[in-house]
């Protein structure tokens, strides 16, 4: 049998994470169920994550880094606005085709906050920072700084209500609708500066 790598088999085990929370939420997210998600033992889930709140974290490190990933190629509208408004299409689009991530971050987020809420303010400061530099690739330096880091922050709040409330609703032509709507108002927002 080959010998699978660390890094290889931690992707596998943040995978098997998502899927088991967004499943069974993160209160009956075991280590032996998400073991058993990723196909692999128990003790090897132990070796890579010696906590769970390390996997917890390691998760929430994936998604916010997966969907900015999918921003490193926003196509630059005509305007700064236009393209804030499409870094936000962008995110919802990637949440859109990956409905399991939407639902897990959504649930890692609460139970951080109520669990370590240390974490959830870290977890809260690196998305804003990811979305922070994925806005400023996209636009240069049309904005100035304090309205960037005041843009990334609303942008960040518009992709978790909107996500959220789709998992409420579940309704994807709603979503889309409320999606279009966000981007207007980010757009004027953003011509206004």
């Amino acid at each position: 049998m080959a010998r699978m790598g660390a890094e290889l088999r931690r992707q596998d085990f943040v995978e098997a994470t998502i899927k088991v929370i967004a499943e069974h939420g993160v209160a009956n997210s075991t280590t032996r169920r998400i073991a058993a998600a990723a196909g692999c033992p128990l003790a090897s889930l132990h070796y890579v994550f010696h906590t769970k709140n390390d996997l917890f974290y390691a998760v929430y490190e994936s998604l916010f880094n997966l969907p900015h990933q999918a921003l490193e190629h926003v196509p630059a509208g005509t305007t700064a606005a236009d393209t804030t408004a499409e870094v936000l299409r962008q995110l919802i689009t990637w949440f859109i085709d990956h409905p399991d991530a939407a639902k897990a971050q959504s649930e890692l987020f609460f139970w951080a906050l109520r669990n370590d809420p240390e974490m959830a303010s870290k977890i809260y400061s690196v998305a804003i920072e990811a979305t922070e530099q994925a806005l400023e690739r996209a636009v240069g330096a049309e904005l100035g700084e304090k309205f960037l880091k005041a843009a990334s922050r609303l942008l960040v709040q518009l992709v978790d209500g909107l996500t959220i409330a789709w998992s409420a609703h579940g309704d994807l032509h709603r979503l889309r609708a409320e999606t279009e709507t966000a981007c207007a108002a980010l757009a004027l927002l953003v011509a206004s500066h």
